[in-house]
């Protein structure tokens, strides 16, 4: 899951997303439908441990194009005392906190876009009826465009796609500006499964085809 307003999400979506930080006591949004969420009792889970050469790869479609794109974790890099992992997508480097959340995109050494502060789509323990809202500024060349938005753990869900079938975790996210996002996290693969979401009258999916994690001492 990596990507920001663009055409290309920092870590999700076919289109470009972003967010971040916590307040609690916020009221949790509802689905497209309008009707309430209804969150599942289900363990928390603890954030996972990415390690070089973890790589997914994932099928997207949006409006009347598809194809894959493929993600890798390359490095992990001590910037100011804060950990990161650097994933690769395409052309760019982008940087995710221990927590997953992403912070920036960077092209030819060239900080292209970044989310300030970092964007969390994910709160750990990831428990059902979570929830946290986000404000932060995303910089890109083009100017800073403000985010308020707020996410929900629905609770768990069986999920099938082309990578076989995985028991996931619903998460919902909703914007100020309509913008919209259902993905679905499975521990399995450390990473979400699948993908929808909405950017003013486009929609995209992104669905796994193949996880390849790297080795791991047993």
């Amino acid at each position: 899951m990596l990507l920001a307003i663009v055409r290309a999400l920092p870590g999700f979506g076919a289109v470009l997303l972003v967010v971040t930080g916590c307040a609690a006591g916020s009221s949790p949004p509802t689905p497209a439908d309008g009707a309430p969420l209804r969150p599942t009792s289900a363990a928390p889970l603890a954030a996972p441990a990415w390690q070089v050469g973890d790589g997914w790869v994932y099928e997207w479609t949006g409006g009347n194009e598809s194809g894959t794109k493929t993600i890798q974790v390359i490095d992990m890099r001590a910037l100011n005392d804060v950990r990161y992992y650097v994933v690769r997508l395409g052309d760019a480097e982008h940087y995710y906190t221990d927590a997953l959340h992403w912070a920036a995109a960077i092209r030819e050494r060239t900080v292209e876009a970044r989310m300030v502060p970092p964007l969390p789509w994910f709160v750990w323990p990831l428990a059902p009826g979570a929830r946290w809202v986000h404000q932060g500024r995303f910089e890109q060349r083009e100017g800073v465009v403000s985010h308020d938005d707020r996410f929900v753990v629905i609770g768990p869900e069986r999920v099938e796609v082309p990578a076989g079938r995985y028991e996931a975790v619903k998460l919902v996210r909703e914007t100020n500006r309509g913008d919209s996002d259902e993905y679905w996290y499975a521990p399995d693969v450390r990473w979400y499964v699948r993908w929808l979401g909405r950017r003013g009258d486009s929609q995209f999916e992104e669905r796994l085809r193949e996880y390849r994690p790297a080795s791991r001492p047993r």
